[in-house]
């Protein structure tokens, strides 16, 4: 009787409302139903106003359908709910990924900026990362260089613009930038790592290994130790 009881209860438990409705959003999720998925989402929202990634997700299917006044409800409602900025941002472009439509996460960052201007920064912050994973170069560049007017000391910001001239295979423009990382940061293996190469390869092997020998000093790995080891002659280690 008691094992009965407790089975009940488990079952019970198990099969709330909202249970029932995150299910039927599963099955419409995964058999690309997105209006009907997005139903299903608000109703689940209703219930968990302060759950960051049923948001994102909601947002992200919406995106698929291109409901641009559904995103935009969901945002505000969401900012309504204090929920983090970048979590929410985050949520929406780790799902328009897995969806395999990247282009979703570009069009709502764009769109959001328009309603939402407080959040011009961070919007940009988040179509700099969006563009260098693209490797869209050109763009890349434009919001690197963007951010930088407000942080022109930043070195993140500095490395995603050189990380975007690579992009564009502009050599001596990420080189330009790597000086300039080092110049802030004399110890950022990110630079020393590519300075060192780029010497290497011009020909510049003393150079080269003066940059490699301080990347290996802070981080010593077994590749620096072999590379540094073809470069110093036998009288000079």
């Amino acid at each position: 009787m008691i094992i009965t009881v407790l089975a009940f209860a488990i079952r019970s438990h198990a099969d709330t409302p909202f249970d029932s409705v995150a299910a039927k959003a599963s099955r419409f999720y995964a058999q690309k139903e997105w209006r009907s998925a997005l139903a299903m989402y608000y109703l689940m929202i209703d219930e968990r106003p302060a759950d960051c990634p049923l948001y994102s997700t909601a947002i992200a299917v919406a995106g698929m359908v291109d409901d641009r006044s559904a995103q935009k409800r969901l945002t505000e409602d969401a900012f309504k709910h204090r929920l983090p900025v970048d979590s929410l941002f985050n949520g929406v472009f780790a799902k328009a990924i897995s969806l395999g439509n990247a282009d979703i996460f570009e069009k709502y960052m764009t769109d959001v900026v328009t309603y939402e201007p407080w959040l011009d920064r961070a919007v940009s912050a988040w179509l700099l990362k969006y563009y260098l994973f693209r490797h869209n170069g050109p763009l890349a560049i434009d919001y690197a260089e963007k951010m930088l007017r407000g942080l022109p000391d930043n070195v993140e910001f500095k490395q995603s613009l050189a990380q975007a001239y690579l992009d564009c295979n502009d050599i001596p423009g990420a080189e330009k930038v790597y000086d300039s990382v080092l110049a802030a940061d004399a110890d950022n293996i990110e630079a020393l790592l590519y300075l060192g190469n780029a010497a290497i390869e011009s020909g510049n092997k003393k150079t080269g290994a003066e940059y490699l020998r301080r990347a290996y000093e802070l981080n010593p790995t077994p590749y620096l130790d072999k590379l540094l080891k073809e470069l110093t002659p036998p009288d000079h280690r």
